[in-house]
């Protein structure tokens, strides 16, 4: 059976997961999960691969819009790290501009973006996750 990926948009408190179709061709939203520690967030994320057949990751990598990296850059670059040494695949996409694209998708569809929060961070992990899909590398 062909693995799936997992697309991130990693936040403090919660993130945006979407999930990749069989042939890798098209991501899907999947769901926003919220944590209160790390223990919680991968326990969860390694229940979520396991119940979808996913053995790799692709996380959102946030730079500064001249390629500095910046607070957050370090803290994906650590969540990467523990995600690697439980054995999954893990991969960047820079995700610039992801949750204003998310922003525009939810107000040209008239959802009001601050009841919604949420919403963002599901649709921002789809365009990241869309994003690499369409590079075509896995």
């Amino acid at each position: 059976m062909t693995k799936k990926l997992i697309g991130i948009d990693f936040g403090l408190a919660k993130i945006g997961l979407s999930i990749s179709d069989p042939s890798k061709i098209i991501s899907i939203p999947l769901k926003v999960i919220s944590y209160k520690n790390e223990n919680e967030l991968f326990t969860k994320l390694k229940a979520i691969a396991l119940e979808n057949n996913v053995d790799t990751f692709i996380i959102g990598y946030p730079l500064n819009m001249n390629n500095d990296k910046n607070k957050m850059t370090k803290l994906v670059e650590n969540f990467s790290d523990k995600l690697k040494n439980m054995k999954f695949k893990v991969f960047f996409q820079d995700e610039r501009l992801s949750s204003e694209s998310a922003k525009k998708i939810m107000q040209e569809q008239n959802i009001k973006i601050g009841e919604n929060k949420e919403q963002i961070d599901l649709i921002a992990s789809t365009i990241i996750l869309q994003s690499f899909l369409d590079k075509g590398l896995v």
